[in-house]
């Protein structure tokens, strides 16, 4: 699969802020996942409150977004 695969392309652009390593990470994460050649469909993500939670919505993987101190 290509990167491209892996992403929500509807949500972007980022909300980010200029200078934040959120995307970054995100992009790290992406191309990690490709090079393993890992099945997106047996990938989840949890993620709990914050702006580096929000990458769980950027990629097309099953994600489960929970509330303070769940995750």
């Amino acid at each position: 699969m290509a990167v491209i695969d892996y992403l929500r392309e509807r949500f972007f652009p980022h909300m980010w802020c200029p200078g934040c390593g959120h995307g970054t990470i995100l992009n790290a994460l992406v191309h990690a996942v490709e090079e393993l050649e890992l099945n997106k469909n047996e990938i989840v993500m949890v993620s709990g409150i914050g702006c580096s939670a929000r990458i769980s919505g950027y990629v097309d993987f099953h994600s489960l977004h929970t509330i303070h101190g769940r995750a």
